[in-house]
């Protein structure tokens, strides 16, 4: 039955669903031992080979996804963990400025993450953890490969640095913050070596949308460095970064 076609979850054509990763598997590549394996966790912790999937979209879909994922591949893992071995930062103090030269594809790329976390029935920490009707709003976004105006579903991210303040890879699901952000529920998941913060509003506050109008116009974005077992340290991170949307 799980074989008959379904309706994509972001066309919604009834198609052939693939295996769909709500995480790219790039992102889980710095955490696999030397046989290729990853720890999954669960009731039980055990091995495996690639990371959490479920049947989500159409062939037509993935492809399209793919591209955003390619882009971020080559501007982000090919490039940047390598550069952030000889940084020498202070936590929530210095800043990374990354260059990004293609800033739609980059913020598409996030939003395809989060939205296939939230329309997921397994990668985050609570199953009654939604999206609502922003849903379908950030599948439109995604299909048109439109990043929407600047403030738009904002997000943000912070460097994991381990003890010897080199980069660390993680891997998480999708968790609903506590209290608002401003009036608006935020989001986080880790991968890709950073926390990302993900605000579900459409605008979003103005520092983020002037911070974004930067990012577009300067072909970067900006991240902030905290230590691992710090990086939960949310509000200071927004202070941080209010403070630099000029």
């Amino acid at each position: 039955m799980s074989d008959q076609p379904q309706a994509c979850r972001l066309c919604g054509q009834v198609r052939a669903l693939c295996r769909s990763h709500i995480v790219p598997e790039l992102a889980y590549e710095p955490i696999k031992n030397d046989k290729d394996q990853i720890y999954a966790l669960g009731p039980t912790t055990k091995k495996v080979q690639t990371g959490y999937f479920e049947k989500l979209l159409c062939q037509e879909c993935e492809a399209l996804l793919s591209r955003y994922e390619n882009s971020f591949k080559q501007v982000w893992m090919d490039t940047i963990p390598p550069e952030f071995g000889h940084l020498r930062t202070r936590p929530l103090t210095d800043l990374i400025s990354v260059d990004v030269p293609d800033y739609t594809r980059f913020k598409l790329f996030h939003l395809s993450v989060f939205w296939r976390a939230a329309v997921s029935t397994g990668f985050k920490t609570d199953p009654k953890v939604s999206f609502g009707p922003y849903s379908d709003e950030i599948a439109g976004l995604i299909t048109a490969g439109d990043p929407g105006q600047p403030g738009d579903f904002p997000f943000f991210g912070i460097l994991n640095l381990d003890d010897q303040r080199r980069p660390l890879p993680t891997v998480s699901h999708l968790a609903e913050g506590k209290g608002r952000c401003e009036g608006h529920r935020y989001y986080l998941m880790s991968y890709a070596y950073c926390d990302w913060i993900f605000l579900l509003a459409r605008p979003g506050p103005q520092w983020l949308r002037e911070l974004e109008t930067k990012y577009r116009r300067e072909h970067m974005f900006l991240l902030l460095t905290v230590p691992y077992r710090q990086s939960k340290s949310f509000n200071l991170s927004v202070r941080t970064l209010r403070q630099l949307r000029q």
